[in-house]
């Protein structure tokens, strides 16, 4: 006789049953549909006439403009390191993310430009 058909299995058989008397998470048998009555959603109105008012394009290109110099600091420092280090796996690492970074505001740098010179021809 193994080890695995001398386990003794006769306490499995009422935990199957119950298991099938409830299910594992007590579910409802029929499920609820939810009505626009039972819903605790409030449908109010919400005015966004002034939404962009206080937008200043400049501010924004300023910013994106701050952040390329700042990731371009970064990645520069990142290259330095690895040169003194000697170009680790960790500095190799740290070069990626912060190229990445770079690229990443480049990108948003110009998309914001895109806008703040955008015109409406009518």
């Amino acid at each position: 006789m193994s080890s695995i058909s001398s386990i003794d299995t006769s306490i499995y058989s009422g935990l199957i049953e119950s298991r099938d008397a409830v299910s594992g998470r007590n579910a409802p048998e029929v499920a609820k549909v939810p009505t626009l009555s039972s819903s605790d959603v409030e449908n109010s109105k919400v005015d966004l006439s002034n939404y962009y008012s206080n937008i200043r394009p400049e501010d924004l290109l300023t910013m994106a403009g701050n952040n390329v110099s700042q990731s371009a600091e970064a990645l520069d420092n990142a290259m330095v390191s690895a040169i003194q280090n000697g170009y680790t796996v960790e500095d190799a690492v740290n070069i990626h993310l912060a190229k990445a970074a770079y690229q990443a505001n480049c990108t948003v740098f110009n998309a914001v430009n895109e806008m703040s010179t955008f015109e409406l021809s009518v």
